[in-house]
C-alpha cells in the first residue's frame, strides 16, 4: 500500500501532463557510439547472478564495437528499487536501464520514463530478426507486453530470467498413504490425498500459505484469474476465485490442511518429510534439496505444475524479473537495447542459465549438465522444470502487470487469512477486497 500511495502522490504533483512512453521514436541512423548505459539491478554483491551479470557486461563493453560502456549498479531489492525510482522520476535523474517486475514497470511506463521496446525490437536496422525471433520464447517475453488500457500492446520491459511456482510431491508418502504413486493430476486427487495425510498418525495434510502468489496459482489451477484484462477490471468475486477460497476453508476445516508462521515453514515440512505436498518458487529447489540432504530424508520427490479442477488442466505461474529501457536521448535509448539484445543471444543465455539455475528466454538452447556450474541446482532438478515451461499442455499464468497490483497483492494475504480462520464470510471479504482492488486499479492505473 504504501508504495502505491507513493505512485498516486507522483500522479497527482506530475499531473495530467505526462503520458506513456515516447512512440514514435525512429531509430533509424542514430549513432550509439560512445554511451554509457547505467544499469540499477538486484543482483546481491558475490551473487552467482551477480558474477555472471558482471562477465556478461565486462564481455558486452569490449565487444561492442561502437564504445558503448555499461555501468552495472547494485541498488537493493525490488522493493528498494521501486523507492529509488520514485525518487528519481521526481528529480529527473533516472538510469539507462533498471530491474523490476512489469506491475513496476507499468507504473513508471503511467509516468512517460519508459520505452515501448517494440520500437526497439521491430527495428528494421537494430531489431531481431524475424528468424531470430522465433527463437524466443514469447509465452516468458510477452508478459511485459501490457495488452490493455492505458498500453494497448507496449511492451515495457525484456524478460533475462524467470522462475515460476512449482508443485512438489513426495512420492513415497503418497503410496505409503494407499494412492498410486505419482503426482496428483486434479485439484480432486490432491485433496484427497491432503486428507488422507491430515487424518493420518505419520503425516500432515497441506501447509496452507496465505500469500498472493500461492493463491493466484490455485486461482489459475481453478481455471481462472484475479483480473480480466477485457473487462478492464479486478475479479475477486469470479467463480475461480471462489473455488479456490472454498477449498482452502474446507480443507483447513477438515484437518487437510494447516497454516504455518514461520516464512519457507511449508517446503521446510516437506523437505523432512512430514506433508506430500508444498508450492514454491522453482528458485527454492536448491533449499529443499539441502534442507532433505541435512535431515537425511531420502523419500523420492517429483517437481510438476499445478494439478487443476476438472477440464482445466496442470498449470504454472511464471515469475519473470525483467529489464526496462527509460527514456533519455534516442542515442542513449538505442545503446541500452543493444546491451538488452546482446543479453538475449544464445551465447549470453547459455551463460547465463548454466551459471544461474534460472531459465532461458529462448528455444533454441540447451544446457548441457557440463554448461551447468550452479552449485546450488541439481541439473537434474533444473531439467525437470525445463521440462514443465516446455510442456505445451501446461496452462500459464502470470500476475497482471499493473501499477495497482503492489497494492493489490499486499490487501490480498490479510482477506484470505480472514477467510479461512473463519473471521469472515468469503463473499463479503472478496466482495470489500474487490472493491478495494478496483479503487486501486482505478486510481493507479
Amino acid at each position: 500500500m504504501k508504495r502505491a500511495l507513493i505512485l498516486l502522490l507522483i500522479l497527482l504533483v506530475l499531473g495530467p501532463g505526462l503520458g506513456l512512453a515516447q512512440g514514435d521514436t525512429d531509430y533509424e541512423g542514430i549513432d550509439p557510439s560512445g554511451q554509457t548505459v547505467v544499469y540499477w539491478h538486484q543482483y546481491s554483491d558475490d551473487s552467482s547472478q551477480a558474477n555472471t551479470m558482471a562477465a556478461l557486461i565486462e564481455d558486452f563493453n569490449s565487444s561492442n564495437g561502437y564504445g558503448i560502456t555499461v555501468e552495472a549498479i547494485h541498488q537493493g531489492h525490488y522493493g528498494t528499487i521501486e523507492d529509488l525510482m520514485n525518487t528519481a522520476i521526481l528529480s529527473g535523474e533516472l538510469p539507462n536501464m533498471v530491474a523490476g517486475y512489469a506491475n513496476a514497470v507499468a507504473g513508471w511506463a503511467n509516468e512517460g520514463v519508459v520505452v515501448d521496446i517494440n520500437l526497439l525490437l521491430n527495428s528494421p536496422s537494430w531489431g531481431i530478426s524475424a528468424d531470430e525471433q522465433s527463437n524466443l520464447n514469447f509465452n516468458l517475453l510477452n508478459v511485459n507486453q501490457l495488452d490493455f488500457s492505458p498500453f494497448y500492446g507496449m511492451r515495457v520491459a525484456w524478460a533475462n530470467q524467470n522462475s515460476l511456482n512449482v508443485f512438489y510431491t513426495n512420492l513415497d508418502i503418497v503410496e505409503a498413504l494407499g494412492f498410486e504413486r505419482r503426482a496428483p493430476e486434479t485439484l480432486a486427487e490432491f485433496e484427497e490425498i491432503s486428507c488422507a495425510a491430515g487424518a493420518s498418525d505419520m503425516y500432515q495434510g497441506y501447509p496452507l500459505d496465505t500469500g498472493t502468489s500461492h493463491f493466484e496459482s490455485f486461482v489459475a489451477a481453478h481455471g481462472g484469474a484475479i483480473f480480466d484484462a477485457d473487462a478492464g477490471a479486478y475479479i475477486f468475486e469470479s467463480d475461480a476465485v471462489v473455488s479456490a477460497m472454498e477449498m482452502f476453508t474446507r480443507m483447513l476445516a477438515n484437518d487437510c490442511a494447516y497454516l504455518f508462521a514461520e516464512r519457507y515453514q511449508n517446503t521446510g515440512d516437506f523437505s523432512i518429510g512430514i506433508t506430500p505436498f508444498a508450492a514454491g518458487s522453482s528458485a527454492g529447489i536448491p533449499f529443499i534439496t539441502w534442507d532433505a540432504a541435512e535431515a537425511e530424508m531420502t523419500d523420492e520427490w517429483v517437481v510438476t505444475a499445478f494439478p487443476g479442477a476438472e477440464g482445466v488442466g496442470r498449470t504454472i505461474q511464471l515469475f519473470v524479473p525483467s529489464q526496462a529501457i527509460l527514456t533519455a536521448s534516442p542515442e542513449a535509448e538505442l545503446a541500452t537495447w543493444l546491451f538488452v539484445r546482446y543479453l538475449a543471444g544464445s551465447e549470453a543465455q547459455l551463460a547465463w542459465s548454466g551459471a544461474t539455475g534460472y531459465f532461458s528466454i529462448r528455444n533454441d538452447i540447451e544446457v548441457s549438465e557440463a554448461d551447468f556450474t550452479e552449485p546450488r541446482m541439481p541439473y537434474a532438478r533444473f531439467v525437470e522444470v525445463q521440462g514443465i515451461l516446455q510442456d505445451d499442455s501446461v496452462s500459464v499464468y502470470s500476475s497482471p502487470g499493473l501499477p495497482s497490483y503492489s497494492g493489490v497483492r499486499g490487501l490480498a494475504p490479510n482477506t484470505i487469512a480472514e477467510v479461512v480462520n473463519g473471521d469472515t464470510a468469503a463473499a463479503d471479504a472478496l466482495a470489500e477486497l474487490n472493491e478495494e482492488a478496483n479503487e486501486l486499479h482505478d486510481d493507479l492505473d
